[in-house]
């Protein structure tokens, strides 16, 4: 008990004069959270859920101490978010604290800053802790997690600088074939501090370490060399600026033996190089490709890369353009069949290209305060002054009253000088106290956080002492306007300078800065999702496009190294395309009164891939694809001018909706006004001959298609012989399942 009273009258020692009566209260919160608060120290096990601070959204109880452990199975990391958070904030979170331990490096959390911020584990396994002392209570934190599947999809590989060790490689289940063509992409990132122009991102070599392929820069440029012959890629990539920066860029070659170029598509721009060299140059198969240099004679790419997919055949600008996560290599992909990766090489990490995160369920495991008595109602009557925080010093019934737009931040810039000669910490352990000094008080309900202290100059030009010494000190201050009053810079500023006197003896301030932190500026990202002007800490919920149920959410962060906003990446999870709506949209789009013209050749494309996305990728029942002839049927009416730039993919779609619909019975038609459909089942092995024709129906203006029926007033017929199937190998006659009829009343298609 009295190395307990000892610490607590350290960090409190100005309190000293009452520290046994607070003692005592103390020692009685630590005995009702001992047998009360059992429910916030727990492992969290499930694949998704919510926990949050003893009882939340109420201000938290006084000493607590509570511990999460959030658990996943091998090949899982953890992504922990904060959906609200505000604990009481203090220089080093020496109060109040949440202790995050990500595997890596445990790091104390306090304030508001967290809110909306993400974290990931680096292994499958989380830690959260929180405590609270014996006074000022705050309304805690709401985190929601999620396990994420660790495929190389949502890694990157930071490329091992030391030849085989830790070397990162094409698995050996993986067989390289013989190229004489190929398309190659990448996206790779370089450290800002790396000067060095000699480095090769891969190397592909036989097995007595021959290179037979690699890509790389040297002081003449970019290359890529093919058996010890390098191409330079002048006027594609940079030769004196770098294409690699400390953000992903992507990369993609295509090389060409028969025609001795060399293609490269980087920043939505194709090059073609000519390298007459490697005319008719052949890559010899079965070798071992790693990331990097194969050798200690040339460095590897100091950096990461991700996204390392090779293909034995070349793609064309307007297919690169295109070229989407779902293609995947057909000689090596980015998944993690395709390689060998040591584990100290793999770097989880948000928000990387082709990352496919899974979406948190709504189950909660909410902190229980069932047993917690008066705690959550009451907090310990202390007839103490404030304590030494950054935070104001506001009357409880206020605290309550938080804003939900996230506050008013400003930015305080100062210079201070000092004749005693005190290390950069003790000058911000002053100016942390005479900031929370100067806002005690105050009309508006303020406190400041993230305070940083630097060396600096004075720059007034005024003349100094050797002996007086000058520190730069940036600092956030927050402002929760709870009674809608507008606080100015200007009255911040003022504030700060007509208490330069209240600082300790031998420091003074000489300059003052004050300015609001931007808000995120409105604009459109990714298309058709609009997102206004918003405050940082704000997440703006938008319906997701063509949707009024589902929704998208982005947030305005604060960046915490320069105090400035800056916008996440949308998170459009929850817009998951329903075919059946799509294609409802699709079908108001082209209906009657919307007819397409010529001006509208996007519109027609727009259709089309929309539809052929359909046909691809989703499950077609009858109803379904009902839907789609009749769109189908609709675009036809258009022009001939118009159609022409989607013939191909629009008959390839049809052909596709044929193939997959699902039907019961021996057969079903679609018709309408342009376009009849008709699929018939066929049993092989006893196949008799069959027919189709399309015939005008009754009072209607569609047609009406028939099975095995001799139509004498019918616009067309197909007779299937007996002797259709004889010919068929025996592979091609155990997968004949279906036979199409499909009529057009319009030619538009067939250009």
């Amino acid at each position: 008990m009295s190395h307990v009273s000892e610490m607590w009258c350290y960090h409190w020692k100005w309190k000293l004069q009452q520290c046994l009566c607070l003692f005592t209260t103390y020692i009685i919160c630590m005995q009702q959270t001992a047998h009360g608060c059992y429910d916030c120290r727990t492992v969290l096990t499930d694949p998704s859920g919510v926990f949050t601070s003893p009882c939340f959204p109420s201000d938290y109880p006084n000493s607590q101490a509570c511990k999460w452990i959030i658990r996943a199975p091998h090949g899982f990391i953890i992504q922990l978010t904060f959906i609200d958070f505000d604990i009481e904030e203090a220089p080093g979170c020496i109060y109040d604290s949440l202790t995050l331990d990500n595997g890596e490096s445990p790091m104390n959390l306090c304030g508001i800053t967290a809110k909306g911020l993400s974290y990931n584990s680096t292994g499958n396994e989380m830690i959260v802790l929180f405590k609270s002392d014996f006074s000022i209570q705050k309304k805690g934190f709401n985190a929601s997690y999620v396990r994420i599947a660790v495929s190389l999809r949502n890694q990157k590989v930071i490329i091992p600088q030391v030849p085989d060790i830790d070397a990162v490689s094409v698995a050996e289940t993986v067989s390289v074939p013989e190229l004489r063509q190929f398309t190659l992409c990448f996206e790779a990132t370089k450290g800002s501090s790396d000067d060095n122009d000699d480095w090769k991102v891969f190397s592909y070599s036989n097995a007595l370490l021959t290179e037979l392929l690699s890509f790389g820069k040297s002081a003449k440029g970019h290359f890529l060399s093919i058996s010890g012959t390098q191409c330079i890629l002048k006027n594609a990539l940079p030769r004196h600026a770098e294409f690699f920066t400390g953000t992903f860029q992507q990369l993609c070659v295509v090389w060409d033996s028969f025609w001795g170029t060399i293609g490269i598509y980087a920043k939505s721009t194709y090059h073609v190089v000519s390298c007459p060299e490697f005319f008719n140059k052949v890559i010899p198969g079965d070798g071992r490709l790693v990331l990097g240099s194969n050798s200690n004679e040339v460095s590897s790419l100091n950096g990461d890369i991700y996204n390392f997919r090779l293909w034995n055949f070349t793609m064309n600008a307007q297919t690169l353009a295109n070229l989407s996560c779902d293609v995947k290599g057909n000689i090596v992909d980015w998944e993690n069949e395709f390689w060998s990766i040591p584990t100290s090489a793999l770097k989880a990490e948000n928000n990387l290209s082709c990352g496919s995160y899974l979406i948190p369920s709504s189950s909660i495991e909410p902190t229980s305060c069932a047993n917690l008595g008066s705690l959550c109602q009451a907090t310990v009557n202390a007839t103490t002054p404030t304590p030494p925080t950054v935070t104001t010093n506001m009357p409880d019934t206020n605290r309550n009253d938080k804003p939900n737009n996230g506050g008013l931040f400003y930015r305080i810039s100062i210079i201070v000088s000092s004749s005693n000669p005190n290390s950069v910490s003790k000058v911000h352990d002053v100016v942390a106290e005479w900031l929370n000094r100067t806002f005690q008080n105050w009309n508006y309900t303020v406190y400041v956080v993230n305070i940083s202290i630097h060396p600096a100059s004075i720059r007034e030009g005024t003349r100094q002492k050797r002996s007086i010494k000058s520190f730069s000190a940036l600092a956030l201050l927050v402002y929760n306007a709870t009674n809608n009053i507008n606080l100015e810079e200007e009255d911040i500023r003022q504030k700060l300078i007509s208490n330069n006197r209240t600082m300790e003896e031998g420091y003074q301030l000489h300059t003052v800065d004050v300015d609001p932190v931007e808000k995120c500026l409105a604009e459109e990202n990714p298309p058709n999702y609009f997102w206004p002007d918003t405050r940082p800490t704000v997440t703006n919920i938008t319906f997701c496009h063509g949707s009024s149920v589902q929704t998208a959410s982005r947030t305005c962060y604060l960046g915490l190294q320069n105090y400035t906003s800056y916008w996440g990446q949308p998170d459009l999870r929850n817009c998951t395309e329903n075919a059946a709506d799509i294609a409802n949209q699709l079908l108001n789009l082209t209906g009657e009164g919307q007819q397409l013209t010529s001006d509208k050749v996007n519109d027609v494309n727009y259709v089309v891939q929309k539809l052929k996305k359909i046909a691809n990728d989703e499950e077609i029942d009858e109803s379904l694809g009902s839907t789609v002839v009749t769109i189908f049927s609709n675009i036809l009416t258009s022009s001939d001018s118009v159609l022409a730039a989607s013939s191909s993919e629009a008959l390839k779609t049809i052909d596709a909706l044929a193939l997959k619909i699902h039907f019961t019975g021996p057969s079903m038609s679609i018709s309408t006004r342009n376009l009849a459909l008709g699929v018939s089942s066929i049993n092989s092995t006893s196949f008799k001959g069959g027919s189709f024709s399309v015939s005008p129906q009754s009072n209607a203006s569609d047609f009406q298609i028939d099975f095995d029926k001799d139509q004498t007033s019918a616009f067309a017929s197909v007779v299937l012989p007996p002797s259709l199937l004889k010919n068929l190998s025996q592979d091609e006659f155990e997968v004949i399942s279906r036979a199409q009829f499909t009529f057009f009343n319009k030619n538009g298609l067939f250009q």
